[in-house]
């Protein structure tokens, strides 16, 4: 007797055939399959079990938490949907599918964080950033085994890093930044060897950093920036960090020096200790060793001494900020000429000088120059048409002397120039304002001359000022054709004729033209919206509210003489009709007493007789 079953498992299991022979013993080839089946089946239900119990294992997750945007909506035991398809989970292979992953970043979730989650045998990543939890530090996320990365970033988490953080010993990312973590670090982080990403930064954290953190020997980024209130030396021992990448301890409260044995990262790529208190030099064989650099900062300090040598060393670095110190000396060209992959270049409110670097003018690469606020000198070199990505110029208050060159228009990308306060002199070039994207021109308080070139090309400018300068010449009337024009200095030149009609039709915020040799009237919407301060010292205007009446406003000599004439004939006028009313006033007088007496006289003869007989 043979009986046939039909089974149907998961879908790695279609349908198998199973015959159970009772009057005589199965073939050997019988013998296998039964046991494939059998196999097969215990390994199929078991997965099916696993998969039921981890989606248990969520939605417990799930009860303790609040999702007022339904964004795991999927995360349901009503649905055929296997968990590892639900909104931030990720599983192992197909062939053993077990939870690995939980990514739950900016889903506006909060509530609290279950333990239930460590029940997930193979959880290795948890990523929770960008959230509303509002707790201590979860220590009960330390039953998480297999836990490598623990991103609990930009929520509310509060209170202090206790010495239990040793417990994550498994941890390789750790993320607490942008929450209210306060206190100092704890001694127990630095049982956590393992780590290769370590961020605390923008939290309320205090006090100074331990020296343990010279036991993070994987480390490759650590953060601690913007931590106001830790109050520290650098620890020197992290000059030991070999592995180290990335190293971010800007916005904070490090004094002291940098140590010495920075020298040795040699991996380090961006390196940012801007914004604190630290003083001394730049340890000089830093930018020698450093040759991975990408980014250099330790700009707002009280760093001095020279320009640090060998910083291009790193054929890689873009960014090189060292503004706001006490940095002195020169800068030697072949310094700054070999960083071919340099984009931004800061060292303004330093006490630099000597020529600056002409190399730094035509780097294939460089978008922001800022060296403002120094002693530097030289020139603007015409090979600056070389610097084809350059945005920004700012070199105010220095001792540039030179001419503005012709390739300066040929840089198609710059956007705003500043160099006011140096010795530039000469004409402006035609082309000056041909990049299509110009939208800041600052050249006052220099030695330029000649007049203001046509500037239609610039309909982005929106700021001009070439005050105090030796410009000569009419303003052009082509101005009121840059439509977001909005500030206008040409004040202490030797600008001549009239203010154009045109300018009227822009919308100026600021109308400089003081102390020049302008003449003639004032447009007068110009006069209405500006300090009269912005107009004096040309004694040609004249306008409205102006000590000067244009001539137009003066009548002419026959109407004067008509007016005096109509003057004259209403004084007669009045006169006379003045003498009109005493006249008559004396008549009726007179009148009115013989007119009284005539009375009496009447009265007097004509009084009726009384007749008697």
């Amino acid at each position: 007797l043979r009986v046939t079953l039909s089974v149907t498992l998961h879908k790695y299991i279609e349908k198998i055939d199973i015959n159970i022979t009772k009057l005589s013993p199965p073939p050997p080839m019988a013998t296998t399959c039964t046991l494939t089946l059998f196999l097969s089946l215990t390994f199929s239900f078991f997965i099916l079990s696993s998969a039921s119990s981890e989606a248990d294992i969520l939605l417990t997750f799930k009860a303790s938490i609040k999702d007022p945007m339904n964004y795991l909506s999927s995360w349901s035991n009503t649905t055929s949907t296997h968990p590892c398809n639900w909104t931030g989970v990720t599983c192992t292979t197909p062939l053993s599918p077990s939870i690995s992953s939980l990514n739950l970043q900016s889903l506006n979730l909060s509530g609290e964080i279950s333990p239930s989650i460590c029940q997930l045998p193979n959880l290795t990543h948890l990523n929770l950033a960008g959230n509303l939890f509002n707790q201590p530090i979860p220590l009960h996320l330390s039953q998480c085994s297999s836990l490598e990365t623990l991103n609990l970033s930009n929520n509310l988490i509060w209170g202090t890093i206790p010495d239990q953080i040793s417990q994550f010993g498994s941890l390789r990312v750790l993320d607490f930044s942008r929450n209210h973590l306060e206190g100092k670090i704890p001694e127990g982080m630095g049982s956590l060897k393992n780590l290769q990403v370590l961020n605390l930064g923008s939290n309320l954290l205090s006090g100074s950093v331990p020296l343990v953190f010279g036991n993070f020997t994987e480390l490759i980024v650590l953060d601690l920036s913007q931590n106001v209130f830790l109050i520290s030396e650098i620890p020197s021992d992290i000059g030991k960090l070999y592995k180290l990448e990335q190293l971010f301890l800007q916005s904070s409260g490090f004094y002291g020096s940098i140590p010495e044995t920075f020298v040795g990262l040699v991996g380090l790529a961006i390196l940012d200790l801007s914004q604190n208190h630290l003083t001394g030099w730049v340890p000089q064989k830093l930018g020698l060793s450093l040759t991975n650099l990408l980014s250099f900062d330790v700009s707002q300090n009280q760093l001095f001494g020279p320009f640090p040598n060998g910083i291009c060393n790193a054929k890689g670095l873009i960014n090189l900020s060292l503004y706001t110190n006490f940095f002195n000396g020169s800068i030697p060209n072949n310094s700054i000429s070999d960083c071919l992959n340099l984009e931004r270049f800061q060292v303004q409110n330093n006490v630099l000088s000597g020529d600056f670097p002409n190399g730094l003018w035509s780097l294939p690469k460089i978008k922001l120059i800022r060296a403002e606020n120094n002693r530097f000198s030289g020139e603007i070199p015409d090979s600056i048409w070389l610097a084809a990505q350059l945005e920004q110029v700012q070199i105010d208050n220095n001792s540039f002397t030179s001419k503005i060159p012709q390739g300066f228009g040929m840089v198609r990308s710059l956007y705003r120039f500043s160099a006011s306060l140096n010795g530039f002199y000469g004409e402006l070039p035609p082309n000056f304002c041909d990049s299509p994207v110009m939208s800041i021109i600052n050249l006052s308080h220099n030695s330029l001359s000649g007049r203001i070139p046509e500037l239609r090309k610039c309909k982005k400018l929106v700021s001009l000022s070439l005050a105090d300068n030796n410009i000569v010449g009419e303003i052009p009337s082509s101005l009121a054709e840059l439509p977001v024009l909005t500030y206008l200095d040409l004040s202490e030149n030797n600008i001549t004729g009239s203010i154009p009609q045109e300018l009227q039709n822009l919308k100026l915020a600021l109308f400089n033209v003081s102390f020049n040799r302008l003449s003639g009237r004032v447009p007068f919407s110009l006069i209405s919206g500006l300090p009269a301060s912005f107009l004096q010292g040309n004694p040609g205007l004249c306008g409205p509210g102006l000590p000067n009446s244009c001539s137009d406003d003066k009548p002419s000599h026959k109407m004067v003489g008509l007016s005096r004439l109509a003057s004259a004939l209403i004084s007669v006028a009045l006169a006379v009709g003045i003498l009109i009313i005493v006249a008559g006033f004396f008549v009726m007088r007179r009148y009115t007493k013989w007119k009284s007496q005539m009375g009496i006289w009447r009265s007097v003869f004509f009084y009726p007789l009384r007749v008697t007989e």
